[in-house]
């Protein structure tokens, strides 16, 4: 899976979560201000994309100034997966 398939499954999962349209996930938008997305969401959110990409994401990582966009958390998978 390159970075662009990644990116896109990122976007589907943030538009499952947040009832926005696909098109309308900007990669560098923040998560909580423009999506609605609180810290619950973030966290099923992360779950399924470590299931969705077989990744797990570093505990220490895990906080929401690595995962505020659709970007860094593209960044952080594609780290891991594309390595």
């Amino acid at each position: 899976m390159d970075r662009i398939d990644i990116e896109k499954k990122v976007c589907e999962i943030v538009c499952q979560r947040s009832q926005f349209n696909k098109e309308n996930i900007i990669l560098d938008n923040d998560l909580r201000d423009n999506y609605g997305i609180d810290s619950i969401i973030l966290v099923e959110m992360l779950i399924e994309m470590e299931e969705e990409f077989g990744v797990t994401f570093d505990s220490s990582m895990l906080s929401y100034e690595y995962f505020s966009t659709a970007k860094s958390i593209s960044d952080y998978i594609c780290s891991k997966a594309c390595a």
